[in-house]
Formats: C-alpha cells, sequence, structure tokens
C-alpha cells in the first residue's frame, strides 16, 4: 500500500480533476494526505482523502485570477508560496511517511518537498503538456498580445535572483528556474487529456500518461430548472468561475443570441450578479451557477472561455465549441480545439458586433464542427478516466520501494 502526499493547486479547475482519482486510489485501499486550501475541505473530505490545511498565505484570489492574470505576478506569487509550503509544511510532512510526493504541476513546491526528503515523485497536470516548440506555435493567436509590461529582460533576470537567494537556504539539489515554477512535472506524470487533444504528443515520452478528464465525482452541483429546455438547439455560455467577471461579453451574447432560434442558458460563474446583466430575453435562462456536465449532456454548442476542464467536458460530449480566451493556458487550449476543427476562436479584445452570433451560427449549421469534437470526444473516453488514472498511479507507486527512506532523521 503507498502512501501519498498529494499537494494541490487551489482553483477548482484543478482541484477538481482529482476528486474522482483520489476517491478511486482509497477505495483501492491507498492512503492519501492531500493539502489545499480551506474552500475545498468538503469536496475532498468526501473522497475519503485526509485533508490537510495550507498554510494561510496559500489561498485562492477572491474574486477573479488576481495575481495570476500576468506572467511576472504569477511567479512572484508562485515563489513567495513556495517558501511558505516549505517553512510550514515540510515537517508535518515527515511525519506523515510518505512513500511517494503527488503535487499540481502548478504547485512547484510538491516537487521540492519531495526533493528534500528524497521521494518519487508524481505529477497531476489539469491543462495540456507545454514545452518551447508548444508555446512558441500555440501562444501568439488572437487575444495573446495582451502585454505584461513588467516582464522585461532586466526584470527576469533580477527575479532569477531573487528566486535563487529565496531559496538557497532550502538545501535543495536543483533550485527551479521560472519556466519550472510555472510547469513543474515529476519522475511519473498523469495528463487529463487524450493523446489526441495534445500537441506535438511525439514529444513526451512514457512517462507522461494521457488518461482523459475526470470528472465522474463532483461536489453537489447548483440546483437548474431543467424544466424549462423545451428540445430547441440549446447553447449554452460560460466564463467559468475564475475568468467570469466580463459583463460586458456577457450581455453581448444575451443581444446577439436573444430572440433567436435556440435555447440558451448562460452562467455567470458567480463573477457577475444576474441583476446586472438586466433582463434577460425570452429564449434566455440566466443563473449563478449551473450543474455544467448536465447541461452540456444536453447542448448543441458551447461558448467558453477555453479552460482546460470546460473544453474537454465539452468535446467529452461532443459539444462543438465558440472560444473567447480571456488569459494563461486558455489560448493553446482554444487554437488546439480550433486547428483540430471542433470549434471557431473569438478575440475577446477586438470582436465586431455579431461575432459571437454568427459564430455559433456557423458551427451549428456545418456538421463538420460536431463530427469533429465528436472524434475528440471519442478518444477522451476512451482514454480511460479516473480508473486508468488509478491503475497509472498503483503502477509507478509499485515500482519502487514500498517502505519510505528515513526522512524523518533529514535534515532541511
Amino acid at each position: 500500500m503507498a502512501r501519498l502526499v498529494y499537494f494541490s493547486f487551489p482553483a477548482h479547475g484543478h482541484v477538481n480533476p482529482t476528486l474522482p482519482v483520489m476517491r478511486e486510489l482509497i477505495r483501492r485501499g491507498e492512503q492519501v494526505s492531500y493539502f489545499g486550501a480551506e474552500r475545498f475541505r468538503l469536496g475532498v473530505t468526501e473522497t475519503g482523502a485526509r485533508f490537510r490545511p495550507y498554510p494561510a498565505e496559500i489561498r485562492p484570489p477572491d474574486p477573479g485570477p488576481g495575481p495570476f492574470a500576468r506572467v511576472s505576478s504569477t511567479l512572484e506569487i508562485l515563489l513567495e508560496w513556495t517558501r511558505a509550503a516549505l517553512d510550514g509544511l515540510l515537517d508535518r510532512v515527515r511525519t506523515l511517511r510518505p512513500t511517494h510526493v503527488m503535487f499540481d504541476s502548478f504547485a512547484p513546491w510538491g516537487r521540492l518537498v519531495a526533493q528534500i526528503l528524497q521521494l518519487p515523485t508524481i505529477a497531476s497536470i489539469p491543462s495540456i503538456l507545454v514545452n518551447p516548440e508548444i508555446d512558441a506555435k500555440y501562444g501568439s493567436g488572437p487575444g495573446v498580445a495582451q502585454s505584461d509590461p513588467r516582464l522585461t529582460v532586466r526584470w527576469y533576470a533580477e527575479f532569477r535572483a531573487r528566486c535563487h537567494a529565496g531559496l538557497l537556504g532550502y538545501n535543495l539539489s536543483e533550485i527551479p528556474s521560472p519556466p519550472q515554477l510555472l510547469q513543474t512535472y515529476g519522475d511519473f506524470n498523469v495528463v487529463y487529456t487524450s493523446r489526441l487533444f495534445q500537441p506535438s504528443v511525439e514529444a513526451f515520452d512514457g512517462r507522461f500518461q494521457f488518461v482523459g478528464p475526470c470528472f465522474e465525482f463532483r461536489p453537489e452541483a447548483p440546483p437548474f430548472p431543467f424544466e424549462r429546455l423545451d428540445g430547441r438547439p440549446l447553447v449554452l455560455v460560460s466564463l467559468g468561475t475564475v475568468y467570469g467577471n466580463q459583463p460586458r461579453f456577457l450581455r453581448m451574447c444575451l443581444e446577439e443570441l436573444g430572440d433567436s432560434q435556440w435555447q440558451v442558458v448562460l452562467s455567470t460563474g458567480g463573477c457577475v450578479p444576474t441583476k446586472d446583466l438586466g433582463t434577460a430575453p425570452d429564449n434566455c435562462t440566466v443563473c449563478s451557477g449551473v450543474p455544467q456536465i448536465e447541461i452540456l449532456r444536453r447542448s448543441a454548442a458551447f461558448v467558453t472561455h477555453g479552460g482546460m476542464n470546460s473544453v474537454q467536458e465539452a468535446l467529452y460530449h461532443g459539444v462543438p465549441l465558440v472560444l473567447a480566451p480571456q488569459a494563461a493556458d486558455q489560448f493553446w487550449i482554444s487554437a488546439r480545439a480550433c486547428e483540430l476543427g471542433a470549434g471557431l476562436e473569438l478575440d475577446p479584445l477586438r470582436m465586431e458586433a455579431g461575432a459571437i452570433r454568427g459564430s455559433v451560427a456557423k458551427i451549428l449549421s456545418s456538421a463538420c464542427y460536431a463530427a469533429a469534437a465528436g472524434r475528440i470526444g471519442a478518444s477522451l473516453r476512451a482514454a480511460g478516466g479516473h480508473m486508468r488514472a488509478a491503475d497509472e498511479i498503483q503502477r509507478f507507486a509499485g515500482s519502487g520501494s514500498r517502505d519510505s527512506p528515513d526522512i524523518l532523521g533529514s535534515r532541511r
């Protein structure tokens, strides 16, 4: 039996895919201690994992992306959180005597804890894998030109120096570079997509296993008046729970999709009060939150920000996409979905009137988009999901010693 310690990144899109995996591992008899932010305690404990709270410094910004809206501030907060984790968690982890350390690929402190304790690592990767070639190819599309004026050569050099100085005292065998803070991989890696959806998949060896999306288990979803759905083609609109504070875009969706032949469900993700969007057209239902998977099962199209969970959930059910990426990996994910023929991408910075309605009409009138979404969906379903993820984790965990090294006696 493995004793896993898991270090999460405190955001729904990172936590949600891990929940069915942890539940399955625990059902099979593995032990899991799950470090996370307090707001995720209930969802984690419902899996059977032992929830371990993070230090107060490691908590999601509320509301919106906060410092994660820009690369420079993202790096700074990741460095701050890494130091907080090493200072606050290392001794607690020692007492758990883990055999393996598992971490979100956006939680670099997990790999560093494992490095100090000389333990094998497993990374949980909730987005597509990225290398310099993928970044160059997919990081230059519409909307990507949102600049980070702080990210100059001088700032980058100064941050590298601060990163080295800030982590030097932890007796690390290797201090991570800034790119390694942004994307941290392990000795073994579980990727929540399919080989078809992953760009340049041939660049990644057997240490990376593509298990598809994992969403069979979720905390209780918000209620929804399903009786209002009357059989017209259904269009779901949502920008997620982090990047959804876009009232102008949401109003445009209501204006352009209202009074059409479609039925529209718009979720604000709790980011915009529903009353701020005005009176909804008769064919539109506006909610602060919806049971997204259940809505997608019934949908003909999805207008989305291009977050990985949302895109995978839609494609899993064969739903084509109209994509309006806002930040971060959403540009890569949106570009890949369009490259495979499953959607159309809007430029949220330079969007002309009628673009939303025209894009929805185009993907609903041409069978090729639904066909492409169906092909990707078949690959996602065939990848295996949480059962395959648990299989692969157990296979890797069983390949090494079942006994933990004497980490209680090791020094930082």
